[in-house]
């Protein structure tokens, strides 16, 4: 007899090269399940790459999707980086972003660090000097600032975003920040001495002057006395004189008496006593006068 064998081909359709099958481990590392809608199944996976300093939060929250599924991703910067953009298989800078599964996808989160400005107002005469001296600074960039006063001013406080009055002073950058520096114009005092009798008359007559002002010093004697010269801050004996405020000033006016002579002429034989017998006199002093004619015949 003749023996036939018969040879079945059992033909199982191929997956499409384009997915993943349920057997495979994504690209993340997680095995993907056995799904219970049978052996063909595809999944797949988005490969999460990051520029900078920040994470992506996916929604749903898997490792694997299946054909079709819409994804949502959230860029979520660490403190002091902002989300630049999306690449690779996602572009634009929306976030959050939305992908839709149909291969598997590699989208990178570029991340940039925050760049803060520092605005220096000045009220007042003065400066002041950032270091570093920048246009912008990163988060968390520590500035030294350092008020230089003109001449004749000083450094009164800071405001906005600086309090106090230290100086130099020091800002953290982790926003945009405005600082305002105060300057006040120095006061200073002129303390006038006066030594013997008299006054000094002040031109402006102030309690304070500014730095720079000029003032006009007027020595007025008392009756019989007289301006002698000037000492401490001024010198000389000019009268009026003038000092600029540039400092406190202390000035002394001294005043001495007048000195006067009493002269005696004779006409005549005989003598003319004085009394208090000086060469010279103080303004208000009485002398006594005593004619002694000579004995033989005058008076």
């Amino acid at each position: 007899g003749i023996t036939i064998i018969l040879i079945i081909a059992i033909l199982i359709p191929a997956v499409n090269s384009q997915y993943k099958t349920n057997y495979n481990e994504s690209s993340i590392g997680s095995p993907i399940p056995k799904s219970s809608e049978g052996p063909n199944l595809c999944h797949y996976v988005i490969d999460i790459n990051i520029v900078g300093e920040g994470s992506v939060s996916l929604d749903p929250p898997n490792n694997w999707y299946t054909p079709g599924t819409e994804v949502e991703l959230t860029a979520n910067p660490d403190s002091g980086w902002s989300f630049s953009h999306w690449s690779d298989d996602l572009t634009g800078s929306n976030n959050p972003e939305y992908i839709t599964m149909d291969s598997d996808k590699t989208v990178t989160a570029h991340f940039t660090e925050d760049q803060y400005t520092l605005t220096i107002n000045i009220d007042g005469n003065g400066a002041v000097i950032k270091d570093p001296d920048q246009t912008t600074y990163t988060h968390g960039t520590v500035v030294e600032l350092t008020a230089n006063p003109d001449s004749g001013w000083s450094l009164s406080h800071w405001s906005d975003d600086l309090t106090g009055s230290n100086n130099p002073e020091y800002i953290t950058m982790d926003s945009d920040k405005t600082v305002t520096a105060h300057f006040t114009e120095d006061q200073y005092t002129l303390t006038i001495n006066i030594d013997g009798n008299g006054a000094v008359i002040k031109d402006p007559d102030q309690t304070t002057y500014t730095h720079g002002t000029v003032v006009e010093l007027t020595a007025n004697p008392d009756s019989g006395w007289s301006l002698s010269h000037w000492s401490d801050d001024l010198t000389g004996s000019n009268n009026p004189e003038y000092i600029t405020m540039d400092s406190d000033k202390t000035v002394t006016a001294h005043f001495t008496e007048d000195q006067y002579t009493l002269t005696i002429n004779i006409d005549g034989n005989g003598a003319v006593i004085k009394d208090p017998d000086q060469t010279t006199y103080t303004h208000g002093t009485v002398v006594e006068l005593t004619a002694v004619p000579d004995s033989r015949g005058w008076i």
